[in-house]
């Protein structure tokens, strides 16, 4: 590999062919891989980030490098004129959405494909298209190099905090975490590309775009089957509301306690159910085409076992116990509500509320609440299982992940099984209507061009999976996660996340019975060393010495044999458990100073143009700046006032408890 700047590189030297053309592409692309990347450095006394070098690889051949945008001009200039007519260079970025910040300023864009207003999948510019190989990947640089195993590694120890100018000499080591990056990357996706048996034209942009092309392609043959279910607008708008993610909570009679299990006596364990969202996907039934109906008829047809999505009204909504940890309406998804009271965001009981929900979710509200209700709205549907074709595809990629784990020489192959595996409950709920975003006056922007209306038509002439099904997904996933709970004494509850609980005692018999309901040798594989697994099961996962929480996705607990871990949502893992040092420092008002993150401060329009800095006039354009972050343990106020009303009251029994 050879580097090179903009001026000694030999662009009359780099003979690029035409990539055969593919019939789906309207566009021609040269055959080549190329990466792209800067470094910046902050200036703090503006709340600006300027880059101090740039990096393009060419192919695995050629690295160029440049200290200024205007050498990067100049650069794509050049290489524009060795380019086959009608010809595009793709061009990758580990994370395009941050060079983006930077390169609207300096390129013009067009073409531009975004998620959101801060993420870029996709732009065009001149004869280049960048890309997100972060997105692409879903997952970290160095961690997508060492999968793919590259001869240029991403090199370790870099400090982000120096301060580096675009005149300041970069030493060897420096030089090489810089260039590393660039060609590790074209490395992987050359691998990568080579290992799946694709092209620029066919390697999906996005990670979920793996599972989604084989699942299309699994069901290509049921689209007539398939298209009289996908949801009108009406059904659609109720799904939506009716939709809700996993089920993390922690018990309000024991958050900001430690429990201590020597003192208690009892182990704390962790129960996780193995591959939750694709287990329900596997053995549940789900809905087809949704109908509405007369709500009067809600027991007639609930009864029939058929699909329920409804809009109701509870009354007089109050928990069957008192110390029931798990609260399940969220206050969030209530469309109204009066004289009620919460713990952490779900509902204690309320005078009134209306919600949308599934004939799942008002199974487990009736187990866990008393209330009067009223069916305002209602549609059904019957229920089938998911398409042999879809489940075979699903299997196909548990065997592979379950027989290949730990295999020598297979490490790729199951790397990809299981992240396609592990993805295929998030394209079941991908928003078909989502939004789009496009590029005008400096920024991206909703598309409001384009209603709801024209989307949901888009979604009815070239949708191939119903949104109910990733809908009762969460729904089956939720109901799993109560029948484990319900197995618990309330009292010993702690902590419940999506597919895990963590209580006090040993309930391994209890969960093994469940278990013996759940399983499905159908649905099962045999690892390497001869054991069997089974999908959708409880495990279980880890056994605590001391364990503490303050609400969801903040908790922090010993392993038996001493060690801290923490998670926190935003804050490290690794680093946050050393900055903790040790659980009694869990508490409210602890600040992570280390482990905080970045906070990304976005100038889209600076307010200055250059500034003066070691007598070297330095230009600001549109960037991003990454400031170190902190994170302070806190509670909402609400949450606070419950749980000082708990301990004033003496509720919960600080015998076995401490602070």
């Amino acid at each position: 590999m050879y580097l090179r700047t903009v001026d000694t590189f030999k662009y009359e030297n780099l003979h690029l062919r035409t990539l055969p053309t593919n019939k789906r592409s309207k566009l021609r692309y040269a055959d080549i891989i190329c990466a792209f990347d800067i470094e910046t450095t902050n200036i703090d006394k503006y709340d600006q980030a300027v880059m101090y070098i740039w990096q393009f690889q060419i192919g695995q051949k050629w690295t160029v490098t440049g200290r200024t945008w205007d050498e990067f001009k100049t650069f794509l200039s050049r290489l524009s004129d060795v380019i086959p007519d009608n010809d595009y260079i793709v061009v990758y970025v580990h994370n395009l959405s941050f060079e983006w910040s930077f390169l609207k300023s300096i390129i013009p864009a067009e073409d531009v494909f975004a998620m959101s207003d801060r993420k870029v999948l996709r732009f065009r510019s001149g004869r280049f298209e960048f890309r997100c190989s972060y997105l692409h990947s879903n997952s970290s640089l160095e961690k997508y190099l060492e999968r793919h195993n590259v001869k240029s590694k991403k090199i370790k120890g870099f400090d982000y905090r120096k301060k580096r100018y675009p005149w300041t000499r970069l030493t060897k080591k420096e030089m090489l975490y810089c260039i590393n990056d660039v060609r590790g990357l074209v490395q992987a996706l050359d691998a990568e590309m080579k290992a799946d048996g694709d092209d620029l034209y066919t390697i999906p942009l996005t990670a979920t775009g793996y599972i989604r092309r084989r699942a299309r392609a699994a069901m290509a043959g049921l689209i007539q089957y398939i298209r009289p279910m996908l949801p009108d607008l009406e059904i659609f708008t109720a799904l939506r509301k009716a939709f809700r993610g996993g089920d993390t909570h922690a018990n309000r009679y024991n958050a900001g306690f430690i429990i201590d299990t020597r003192r208690i006596g009892r182990p704390a364990n962790s129960y996780d159910m193995a591959s939750a969202y694709p287990g329900t996907m596997l053995t549940e039934l789900f809905p087809k085409k949704f109908t509405r109906r007369d709500p009067v008829d809600f027991l007639y047809y609930y009864q029939k076992g058929k699909a329920c999505l409804m809009y109701v009204q509870l009354d007089n909504v109050r928990l069957h116990l008192e110390n029931w940890g798990n609260p399940y309406i969220p206050k969030a998804k209530c469309e109204t509500i009066s004289g009620a009271a919460y713990d952490n965001g779900r509902v204690l009981q309320a005078d009134k509320l209306t919600i949308y929900c599934t004939e799942i979710d008002f199974e487990i509200m009736a187990k866990e609440y008393d209330f009067d209700y009223k069916i305002r709205e209602l549609w059904t549907a019957s229920k089938a299982p998911l398409p042999d074709k879809f489940k075979d595809l699903l299997m196909e990629l548990y065997r592979a992940k379950t027989e290949l784990k730990g295999v020598a020489g297979q490490e790729y192959f199951y790397d990809n099984a299981k992240r396609q595996f592990n993805s295929s409950y998030g394209m079941t709920v991908q928003n078909p209507c989502k939004v789009n975003y496009v590029y005008r006056d400096g920024i991206l922007q909703p598309d409001m061009d384009e209603t709801l209306e024209d989307l949901m038509e888009k979604y009815q002439k070239h949708g191939w999976l119903p949104y109910q099904w990733g809908v009762y997904v969460t729904c089956y996933c939720r109901q799993r996660l109560h029948r484990g709970l319900w197995l618990i004494d309330p009292d010993d509850f702690l902590y419940s996340d999506t597919d895990s609980i963590k209580c006090l005692g040993d309930y391994d018999q209890a969960f093994a019975q469940l278990n013996e309901e759940l399983k499905d040798d159908r649905y099962s594989a045999v690892d390497p060393a001869g054991k069997r697994h089974y999908i959708g099961v409880y495990e279980k996962d880890a056994t605590y010495l001391r364990f503490i929480t303050y609400g969801a996705k903040k908790y922090a607990y010993e392993d038996m044999d001493g060690s801290l871990h923490i998670t926190v949502a935003g804050v490290n893992k690794k680093a946050g458990a050393q900055e903790l040092g040790r659980l009694e420092n869990f508490k409210k008002g602890f600040k992570f100073k280390k482990a905080g993150g970045l906070a990304a401060l976005y100038n889209d329009f600076p307010d200055i143009t250059q500034v003066c800095i070691q007598g070297h006039v330095l230009p600001i354009t549109s960037n991003v700046m990454l400031k170190e972050s902190t994170y302070t343990v806190g509670l909402t106020d609400e949450y606070d006032e419950l749980l000082n009303f708990l301990q004033h009251h003496d509720i919960r029994s600080a015998l076995h408890y401490t602070r």
